[in-house]
């Protein structure tokens, strides 16, 4: 006798659909199986049993950036994720001005302690602020279960020149810890600001400009070279489009332990967002921009061929009027970059990729959590519907249909850049290691039950050789 059991449910595994019970004891999956008994149970008929999903690039409740608090704490944000059928957040430690990357952590652990609907992880932040002692500071952060670390190549006061990247990807060698990494370069990008403003080039669609594809492209194969050079593991974070994405397939093709990610809003949007009026022009503000048509095309290709092996939202909670700039003589380079996502993150992907069958059910279920457990140092206890793993289970109804406004969801964000689109599919009922969060389309849980996971390094035959321990005559 289960303590919980979820009956008449199609279960989705990445071998095929599977008819069957799901015994649930003790927060985690017990059995798969026919006729299981429980204490309680959850009719599942006509709905899709998919694994809680992960969410491994989002950022809730940072310090002020740009002048802009995030609108989402971990309260908020976390529900928005529950409603979107995600069950597992990593978001960014980010350290304040002058703070070290550890001091980040223990910012965000106590900002998220008791407030977070879903469980949750954190990835560690270094700047050319947060101190010399890199070593240190990134085998405290992988000792206490944060065994990833991102860098910026762009923004004042994060830009990090290829010393400090090296560095800290020879400390996360040594930690077996992965490097995230934002990669746009920063003198490109100021040069041609610079010279646009110069020109009187203000608007917001000169961030298209600002931030074509070139900056991008460079510096996705400046830090594929170094950690080649490292030996290192890295994340190329929010690839916008076919260039990037091939400097990365191109480095793997050499061996180097390099991974994509993309987001939906570089998959289902394009350039010409920006053709309106500012103010709904700004709801399309991120970066990198995004690109064209070709571009989203390729990206899905990609994603469905395993090129671009992680989906995640980005989530940057910035409300509309923050992101504005506020003065008559501002500028695009006066906007807050960032948009909401972790509602429609997999409810998009379900729709566009599963749905319209440009995933296959594999691609999918490794996308919308697998991979991300995996890289990342949880799937010994998330990722997928197994005996043994935490029973994070999201019951979808393939047959509903609604549109996305900002106002029916979950995020204290006051607009969303997919407004308006149409959308098949939606979990209706979500389990956090077998308790319901939502049910029926309702928030049902009492109270905050997110636990922070302490996540597991990585293996250490996943680390490339570095270049100096090569034989010399082997070296090319």
């Amino acid at each position: 006798m289960h303590e919980l059991v979820i009956r008449n449910g199609r279960v989705a595994r990445c071998e095929g659909w599977l008819e069957a019970d799901i015994g649930i004891e003790g927060g985690r999956i017990a059995a798969l199986g026919k006729g299981l008994e429980g204490r309680r149970s959850i009719d599942a008929a006509g709905l899709w049993v998919l694994p809680g999903g992960i969410d491994a690039h989002c950022h809730l409740d940072q310090p002020s950036w740009g002048g802009a608090d995030t609108a989402d704490d971990f309260g908020s944000g976390s529900i928005s994720a529950a409603f979107g059928g995600t069950t597992c957040l990593v978001p960014f430690a980010m350290p304040a001005p002058g703070t070290s990357a550890v001091e980040g952590l223990e910012r965000a652990m106590a900002r998220s302690a008791g407030r977070s609907f879903v469980d949750y992880g954190f990835h560690g932040v270094v700047t050319p602020g947060t101190g010399g002692n890199v070593d240190r500071q990134v085998e405290t952060l992988a000792a206490r279960g944060v065994p990833s670390v991102k860098v910026f190549l762009t923004y004042e006061g994060f830009a990090a020149g290829d010393d400090l990247v090296l560095g800290l990807m020879d400390a996360a060698r040594a930690s077996r810890s992965t490097v995230l990494v934002h990669a746009e370069n920063d003198a490109a990008i100021r040069r041609t600001r610079g010279r646009l403003l110069a020109a009187g080039r203000r608007s917001l669609r000169f961030h298209l400009v600002a931030g074509a594809m070139p900056a991008e492209r460079e510096a996705t194969h400046r830090v594929a070279t170094l950690a080649e050079i490292a030996g290192a593991r890295a994340a190329i974070l929010h690839v916008s489009g076919r260039q990037s994405a091939e400097e990365v397939e191109r480095a793997r093709e050499r061996g180097v332990a390099v991974v994509a990610e993309t987001c939906p809003q570089y998959v289902l949007l394009d350039a010409s967002v920006f053709d309106g009026p500012e103010r709904e022009a700004a709801r399309f503000l991120f970066s990198p921009p995004p690109r064209g048509a070709d571009d989203n095309a390729f990206l899905w290709h990609a994603l469905a061929e395993g090129r671009i092996a992680l989906w995640s939202s980005d989530h940057s909670p910035y409300r509309l009027a923050d992101k504005l700039p506020r003065t008559a003589d501002a500028s695009f380079a006066d906007a807050v970059s960032g948009v909401p996502g972790l509602e429609t993150r997999l409810p998009l992907l379900f729709s566009e990729g599963l749905l319209a069958g440009r995933l296959s059910l594999a691609r999918y279920l490794e996308l919308s959590a697998e991979t991300a457990a995996r890289l990342y140092g949880l799937d010994d206890r998330k990722g997928r519907i197994a005996v043994g793993l935490d029973a994070d289970i999201a019951l979808w109804d393939p047959a509903a249909r609604w549109t996305v406004r900002h106002e029916d969801l979950h995020s204290n964000v006051d607009f969303s850049p997919f407004e308006g689109r149409r959308i098949r599919g939606r979990p209706v009922t979500v389990l956090l290691r077998g308790e319901p969060v939502v049910q029926d389309g309702r928030l049902v849980a009492a109270a905050p039950a997110g636990r922070f996971q302490a996540r597991h390094r990585a293996a250490p035959d996943s680390f490339p050789i570095p270049l100096e321990e090569h034989q010399p005559w082997r070296v090319t």
